[in-house]
């Protein structure tokens, strides 16, 4: 498929729902117009289809508006989002982030280098801290300019938030020397987020959620340090933003999880974001009759480097595999969606997910996928 023919395509696919109507209807195991789904964090990326560096995403009011607006306009995408990034914690407790003219941030210097040093940061009040009131203040300016969008947040997990304010290779390694600092670390991170949601919650009201800790991957833990490190601070964070929140949240976690798909149900999680290195049929088969599926197309070998038929069928295959998940599955990229991804490529997912996943229904594969 050429781009005039997918332009051609793409306005014929038109949603008959709004997203929250959508939403209702599909969780309560109705027929809906389409599938629901996601282009997981997509902001930066669109900010460079429309023309715009990640600095000025980031630094510029009016031209994240302008991003917003645009993206609603000529993809049907809406929503805002006033969250804790994955560098936030870590960020407004001292560590030193690296922010590029385009791409994603990094920390370039953490503010500890031992547990033994958390006296340096423990009398950090969230509440006050201009990070996090710049962060609100964004979605306030966000809010103003479409108020009729709702707005969501995210927190970061804890094993992922501390990697952002002490090495990661650090605080392993003086987890088995050392715990009980350790998990106070933890701790601390999860406060921090915890009291960031009230924060929100006091401005915006309640709203759903998504928790993200790429660092708590099979790749970087093994199943006894997630059990040990991860589980208790995910729970605790989980069952604090909930009761703030009103709603459990969604899991993604980066990466190889496969061997603790097991542990999963465990967490107060309603659904799970899959990785496109893991299989979503296997995902469906561990735990699709305990939590909704979230993913997986690739966001750098499809989203980014592949073509318009690539981006098609690979939504295909994504809802051959998990469609039929008996609580219910979105169609969304494995992860965040690259910058650089063609406008084309957003435009052949969107059109994917309202054709092939048209008249979805819970527990089903589309009518839209076998017709």
């Amino acid at each position: 498929m050429n781009h005039a023919e997918l332009e051609q395509l793409y306005k014929q696919c038109e949603s008959t729902m709004t997203d929250a109507e959508r939403t209702a209807a599909y969780a309560a195991g109705e027929e809906v117009d389409h599938i629901p789904y996601n282009i997981l964090a997509n902001e930066e990326a669109f900010a460079s289809i429309f023309g715009y560096t990640t600095a000025q995403l980031r630094d510029d009011p009016k031209a994240h508006i302008d991003i917003i607006r645009r993206r609603q306009e000529e993809y049907g995408l809406t929503g805002l989002a006033a969250g804790l990034g994955l560098r936030a914690v870590g960020t407004a407790v001292g560590s030193k982030p690296i922010y590029p003219e385009v791409g994603i941030d990094r920390i370039g210097e953490h503010v500890i280098h031992s547990v033994n040093e958390l006296g340096k940061i423990i009398d950090n009040d969230p509440f006050t801290n201009p990070f996090y009131l710049s962060i609100l203040e964004r979605g306030r300016i966000l809010k103003d300019a479409f108020p009729d969008m709702g707005i969501g947040t995210s927190v970061t997990g804890p094993i992922s938030a501390v990697a952002n304010i002490i090495p990661i290779d650090t605080l392993l390694r003086e987890s088995r020397k050392n715990p009980g600092p350790v998990h106070e670390l933890l701790d601390f991170a999860v406060y921090h987020s915890i009291s960031f949601v009230k924060m929100f919650v006091k401005e915006f009201g309640p709203t759903g959620y998504m928790v993200a800790d790429p660092v708590a991957c099979a790749g970087i833990l093994s199943v006894k340090q997630f059990e040990d490190l991860a589980m208790p601070g995910l729970k605790k964070l989980m069952d604090g933003v909930t009761a703030e929140l009103g709603t459990k949240p969604v899991l993604h976690i980066c990466g190889k999880t496969k061997p603790l798909w097991k542990l999963f149900p465990e967490l107060p999680i309603v659904g799970f974001s899959v990785d496109n290195c893991e299989n979503l049929a296997e995902a469906k088969e561990g735990f699709g009759d305990k939590l909704a599926l979230i993913g997986n197309v690739p966001p750098v070998d499809v989203m980014l480097l592949g073509s318009i038929d690539d981006v098609i069928e690979s939504c295909k295959d994504c809802l051959r595999m998990g469609a039929d998940s008996p609580n219910g599955y979105t169609l969304d990229v494995g992860c965040q969606v690259p910058i650089g991804t063609p406008a084309d490529n957003m435009k052949a997912f969107i059109y994917a997910a309202k054709t092939f996943g048209s008249g979805a229904r819970k527990g089903a594969l589309p009518k839209g996928l076998v017709a």
